[in-house]
Formats: C-alpha cells, structure tokens, sequence
C-alpha cells in the first residue's frame, strides 16, 4: 500500500505564518526535486556536500580562463543554490533536521562566498590598471554580502523562533558551557562542536552587530517588552517581505545574470552601494513602522 506523504511539511513555516519570498522564484523547481528524492537512500547532508562540491566547481571557473567559464560558473552556482534549498527541505519532510545540517549550510556558504569573491577579484585584477581598488572593491563586497545575508537570517530566525517552527537556529550561536558540557557527555557530536566553532569565527561578529543593531532600533522604535510590542516587531510579515533581496539566495542570482552578462565589476559595486543602502533603508523604515503601528493602535 502505497504511503501517502505531507510535503507540505517540507516548508519551514506552517501555512499562516508564511509571507511573501522573492528568493523562492529562483529555486521553485525544489519541490519537484524533493519529490523525486524522497524515496531514495540520500539523506540532506549528502546534498549539503554536493551543493558544497558545486560552489566549489564554480569558483574553479571563475578562477580559470577556459572558454565560457562565466557561463559554467553560473550554471554550477545555480546548482549550489538548488541543493541548498532542496536540503533543507528533505531534512524537514522527512524529520531529519539536526545541528549538523545547520552548521553545514554556514560552513558551505561562507566558505563558496570567500572562494568566488576571491576567484571574481583574481580575474578582474590581472586585466585591470589598478588591481588593489580591484581587491579592495570585491573585499567590500565580500563583507558587504555577508552582512546583507546575516540581515536576513537574523531576523527570519528570529521570526520562526517566535512562531515556534524550527528550533535547529539560534539568533545567538555563541558556544555556551552547555554545549562543551554536550561534547564531554557524548551528547554532541565532535563534528557539531567544530562547525558551531567554525560558525562562530565566520559569524560570530556579524550576530553580534545585529543584535547591537536591533537592541538600538527597539530602543528608538520605543519598543517595551510585551507581548504586544514583540509581535508586532517580530512577525511585521510586510517587513519580512522587503527583507528578501538581501537574501543569498537573491544575491546568488544577481551574480549569476552579472556573470552571464561578463559584467561581474558591476555587480560588486551592486552589492556595495545599492545593497548596503538599501538594508540601511530597510532597517529605518521598520524602525518609523513600529512607532506608526504603535501610534495607531494606542489612538484605536
């Protein structure tokens, strides 16, 4: 007898709590991956590997001089990005998810990010009349990239926390006596360990900055501790809405169309400039949105 399968389960929140997500128009085929692989003896972590092995292939072609090595390039980000968003949904579906699988995810993104970055100022500064503006530029980029993404994870999982959907994320993945205490008893994994160290040293700094960030625009929005005030401030779905470009995943595409187009100095400077104003904008407007939600429901 057949088994009949919820794949709505895949998705990380339940259905009344989502909102509207620009990045999933890049990776919407993902369901049907999920579907084909769900029967099959593939757990996520083994597609967590692969969505790393093919980052990794991208960036050997940014780095190379073959012919089309743009266009493969991006065809192999693009299978990154698939993996990484079929990963987590096969883990969900099927009840998998675990510390590994999140540490992974991190260590697999930053780790590609650094390599391409790398490989796109390599290739623009052997042709260019001024190679440390080239590498000074993609380093801002670099940062700017990740910090744009840490936005976004901050407070989607801040969002999901709230909701109760998925506990595998911390807002603050600091390592805590609880967890060296976990390793000592054999409660977790030496692997897990590592990579949660890992996530530290490539994160770390980046939660930190948006704790400080949040904790200041509370302070000016007037937000009081209150179930009230918490809500509105965390589960504000039109602001987590406008928080999609900043997304990696959306970041991974612009880079892609730059890169088919061989203008991959314009998307560093795309990622600089309109990118950091525009999560500087975002953060703004939800500050002055808060104190009008505010206004109105006292005045109501």
């Amino acid at each position: 007898m057949a088994v009949s399968v919820d794949f709505d389960k895949m998705e990380k929140l339940p259905d009344g709590c989502r909102f509207f997500d620009l990045n999933e128009w890049w990776y919407f085929p993902n369901r049907w991956g999920v579907r084909l692989l769900y029967p099959l003896p593939v757990s996520a972590n083994h597609l967590t590997m692969l969505a790393l092995l093919m980052g990794l292939i991208a960036a050997a072609f940014y780095f190379s001089n073959v012919e089309n090595a743009l266009v493969w390039g991006a065809l192999f980000l693009y299978g990154k990005l698939f993996l990484d968003n079929v990963d987590g949904n096969l883990a969900r579906l099927r009840g998998e998810e675990s510390r590994l699988g999140r540490f992974l995810d991190s260590f697999s993104d930053f780790t590609v990010a650094v390599l391409v970055y790398g490989a796109i100022a390599f290739r623009l500064a052997s042709g260019s009349p001024d190679p440390g503006f080239i590498w000074t530029l993609t380093l801002l980029a670099l940062v700017s990239g990740l910090l744009q993404c840490s936005y976004w994870v901050f407070y989607y999982v801040s969002y999901t926390g709230w909701v109760g959907a998925y506990g595998k994320n911390r807002s603050d993945e600091t390592v805590t006596e609880a967890d060296r205490k976990a390793v000592t008893a054999g409660e977790l994994s030496g692997a897990v360990y590592f990579m949660q160290r890992f996530h530290n040293a490539a994160y770390g700094w980046q939660d930190a900055l948006f704790t400080s960030l949040d904790r200041v625009s509370r302070r000016v929005a007037g937000y009081r501790e209150s179930d009230a005030h918490r809500e509105r401030w965390l589960a504000d779905k039109t602001f987590l809405a406008w928080m999609g470009p900043l997304c990696v995943c959306t970041n991974t595409m612009a880079l892609m169309v730059f890169s088919l187009l061989n203008q991959l100095e314009w998307f560093l400077y795309l990622v600089v400039i309109p990118g950091n104003g525009y999560l500087i904008a975002l953060q703004v407007w939800k500050i002055f949105r808060f104190k009008k939600l505010s206004t109105n429901l006292i005045l109501n």
